[in-house]
């Protein structure tokens, strides 16, 4: 498709090449300036210099990060990429800070583009287009157990467990002294966040944000311009509305790992109303697990079309528990 007709070419992908730009000036100047920017609350100090090796140690962190999940499990492997969804990329200005002190470059996309509309836009030939050398940090830090199928008699936290493990292990042993420093003051581990990545890539965010991006943008102006995938200028959502909205979640994460060890170890039966598979089943978990982590921008658009799938799901009869079909339309149509 033409690169100027994809859904992220406007707010994604120009949005943050700007940006971008911008960073790239505010470095060459830091460079060029060779000043010191004093963070005291966290005992820091940073120079260009000190800064580079930060996020080379980060780079290579995240690198075997990954190589865990692709070298250590197989699940995405199996999957190839089914993460690389529009809206998922959720780039910060950390990305374009860390790409610029790499001598990196945020992706120049051809004027052709082989994503599809429900892709990322920066998803060329099913290969993710930002330097191998810092992808960013949401994209880097995500995980799942992909669409099956999984170890039988394996439940889905024990497998998730797995892999959980072995990424605390590594961010505890690896993480930059910097961020250490950010631990110790604030009194949590962030490897403790790593049971869901989505989390655990925002305290990382908010960790750089907290040492390292606010006082560097105190100097070098650049965070107002960062609009990319999460403009600072959207209003907060009530607490209320926050809170239900949490606590839903929640109860759907719950169903979503019930219904995935259900439909793998005793597959249900099909009702008459709907055409649709068990396989479908489990790939609409799978996805529905994504949209609820991630809450990408046309997240009511992507639920209405899992809904279309199991709008007809017969009640249950009086007396009797609802199926996983039933079940499964009655969560999307709260969501």
């Amino acid at each position: 498709m033409k690169l100027t007709q994809h859904p992220e070419y406007q707010r994604v992908y120009i949005a943050n090449e700007e940006a971008f730009h911008r960073c790239q000036n505010a470095m060459a100047q830091w460079q060029e300036r060779n000043d010191a920017i004093s963070v005291p609350a966290y005992g820091l100090t940073w120079t260009y210099e000190s800064a580079r090796e930060f996020v080379r140690e980060l780079s290579a962190l995240f690198q075997e990060y990954n190589h865990i999940l692709w070298n250590g499990f197989h699940y995405c492997r199996q999957c190839g990429g089914q993460c690389c969804v529009a809206d998922a990329s959720n780039v910060q200005p950390f990305d374009l800070i860390a790409i610029t002190l790499l001598d990196q470059s945020a992706p120049v996309l051809a004027e052709n583009i082989s994503a599809s509309q429900r892709q990322c836009i920066y998803l060329v030939n099913r290969r993710c287009s930002w330097p191998a050398e810092w992808r960013t940090i949401k994209c880097w830090s995500f995980y799942c157990l992909g669409p099956g199928p999984w170890r039988p008699g394996a439940s889905i936290s024990e497998l998730r467990g797995e892999i959980t493990r072995e990424l605390q292990q590594l961010v505890r042993t690896r993480l930059p002294l910097p961020l250490q420093h950010y631990e110790n003051i604030q009194g949590f581990a962030l490897a403790d966040a790593l049971d869901d990545p989505i989390v655990f890539s925002e305290a990382i965010h908010n960790a750089l944000f907290e040492i390292f991006v606010d006082p560097l943008n105190e100097v070098y102006p650049i965070i107002d311009l960062q609009l990319g995938n999460n403009s600072s200028n959207t209003p907060p959502e009530p607490r209320g509305t926050l809170t239900t909205s949490l606590l839903l979640d929640d109860q759907v994460a719950t169903f979503i790992a019930e219904a995935v060890e259900e439909a793998c170890e005793t597959p249900p039966v099909v009702p008459a109303e709907l055409t649709i598979s068990v396989e479908q089943l489990l790939q609409d978990l799978e996805a529905l697990q994504w949209i609820i982590e991630g809450h990408p921008s046309h997240e009511s658009q992507l639920l209405h079309e899992l809904y279309l799938h199991y709008a007809n799901a017969p009640a249950p009869a009086p007396g009797d528990p609802p199926s996983i079909w039933y079940r499964m339309c009655d969560y999307l149509s709260k969501l």
